[in-house]
């Protein structure tokens, strides 16, 4: 665990010591016999938009998310031994089980304006509640949204890149995607392409550029796990056009902006249905 964790780790072990664990989500959805990813898979590609979630449709296919989130939780490396050279199907299978239980969470709380206001028990701390107070079973253990995203996925493989696939539900975040084992390096580059390419990931202003503060807080996995010495030069690569000029250009400086925070949680909002009035016609 890099440095920056320690006092946030610290504080959870403090705790559950002291108050007791997390709240544990027990789901009442029998887990299914065959894998449901591929139709979870399609239900997401329905209710992720650039705008954030449908959650109007989630809510309809909730049926389908409760199997897939009982499923990846008797489901995994250890559970159906999965061998090392299986790196990308285990990373795969983290993420998505991940960002599914952030919209169940979300779902399960009735969906609060930002998962940082959630309080659960004695995690009162902004963030606790939503992503360390709500424990989940994935592999068959139980665990929290944030040890699967820091513990078991970024830290484990020291790979930046997971920052763009690990959605928090937050309009902070990069867009929600499914990603599959096939070719997994090539869909996290392309996240990040993406997301450094829009204004939510990298912004103009009058005096620059503000880049969105998942940069900043994540700043040292960025850094320490490449050759890069600044964001600028670690964003470099995967930017284009006058992003990649005005990056280019700021050397070892890096007089990078950072953009205020909306961790408000991403909801869609519905498409306007036009109802086209009939053609009114007079006689002659």
């Amino acid at each position: 665990m890099v440095p920056r964790m320690y006092a946030q780790a610290a504080l959870v072990v403090v705790c559950c010591a002291l108050f007791g664990c997390a709240q544990d989500v027990q789901l009442k959805t029998k887990v299914p016999a065959k894998s449901p990813s591929s139709k979870w898979s399609r239900t997401l590609d329905r209710i992720s938009t650039a705008d954030g979630i449908r959650y109007d449709l989630l809510k309809r296919k909730r049926r389908r998310l409760n199997q897939y989130v009982a499923w990846v939780g008797e489901h995994g490396q250890h559970t159906d031994g999965w061998s090392e050279s299986k790196e990308d199907k285990r990373i795969a299978h983290l993420v998505n089980a991940h960002n599914a239980i952030v919209l169940h969470n979300a779902l399960r709380l009735k969906l609060p304006q930002s998962p940082d206001d959630v309080s659960i028990g004695m995690y009162r701390w902004s963030e606790g509640g939503f992503y360390w107070g709500s424990r989940y079973r994935l592999d068959g253990e139980w665990t929290t949204i944030r040890h699967i995203a820091i513990h078991d996925t970024v830290n484990r493989y020291q790979e930046p890149l997971l920052w763009f696939a690990l959605y928090d539900g937050t309009r902070d975040a990069p867009p929600l995607r499914s990603f599959s084992s096939k070719s997994l390096q090539s869909q996290l580059k392309s996240a990040a392409r993406s997301f450094i390419n829009s204004d939510r990931g990298l912004a103009k202003t009058e005096t620059g550029w503000a880049a969105n503060p998942l940069f900043f807080r994540y700043q040292d996995d960025f850094l320490l796990w490449s050759h890069a010495s600044t964001l600028c030069e670690w964003m470099l690569p995967y930017a284009k056009d006058e992003r990649k000029t005005w990056l280019n250009n700021q050397g070892d400086q890096c007089a990078l902006e950072k953009r205020p925070a909306d961790r408000s949680l991403a909801i869609a909002t519905k498409p306007k249905v036009t109802t086209q009035q009939p053609t009114l016609t007079t006689p002659d």
